[in-house]
């Protein structure tokens, strides 16, 4: 718990000069791209995490929890890293993007790690799941504080926190996101593959 609050405390505020605003339908009030600058000027602690997020620990825990080898992280954090949502904000429902393009990897696994330093459930922000159809919320789960969320990719995988915050001025609903990829299977890929040759 306490490392979670000093990360919490590290987190960087709504008035940092690095953050992109999203104001759409879709998105209002969120706060995120600080990967654009290479996390400049973003504290040491949430530096460490980062780099835990892409380390081999967390990716052989991610292997143990989804059953999946094949992991690559994105040191990049592309559409990822630090996010936050002010009083008002939300984010509709959606399937995320499903491609690394620069990689040519397919995205399979999102780690999600919550880092508010208070967080009352009435002023909503949970992370809603959603049935295929979207004709029903299957799950809600509130961003507390050292709670990670581990989900699979999938084009029909619908989520967002849709409702408008109802937290008061000061707070803010603040995540760290992470995205996993593998490579696609090619049938003869393996095709004259051999260890060290040895003269």
């Amino acid at each position: 718990d306490a490392c979670s609050a000093a990360l919490a405390r590290a987190f960087p505020p709504p008035s940092h000069p690095r953050w992109k605003r999203r104001d759409h339908v879709e998105q209002r009030a969120r706060l995120g791209q600080l990967q654009r600058a290479g996390f400049e000027d973003v504290a040491i602690e949430l530096r460490w995490l980062l780099a835990e997020l892409t380390g081999l620990a967390f990716l052989d825990f991610l292997g143990a929890v989804t059953g999946r080898r094949d992991l690559i992280a994105d040191p990049h954090f592309t559409g990822a890293g630090p996010l936050a949502t002010l009083p008002g904000g939300h984010l509709a429902l959606h399937a995320d993007f499903n491609r690394d393009s620069a990689r040519h990897l397919d995205r399979v696994v999102t780690a999600l790690y919550y880092l508010p330093t208070t967080w009352d459930d009435a002023w909503g922000g949970a992370l809603e799941l959603w049935d295929r159809a979207r004709t029903r919320r299957e799950v809600a789960i509130a961003p507390r504080r050292d709670r990670l969320v581990v989900m699979a990719h999938g084009d029909d995988h619908w989520h967002g926190h849709p409702t408008p915050l109802a937290c008061p001025a000061g707070h803010v609903r603040q995540v760290v996101a992470a995205y996993y990829y593998a490579a696609r299977a090619v049938p003869g890929d393996d095709d004259g593959a051999h260890g060290a040759i040895w003269a």
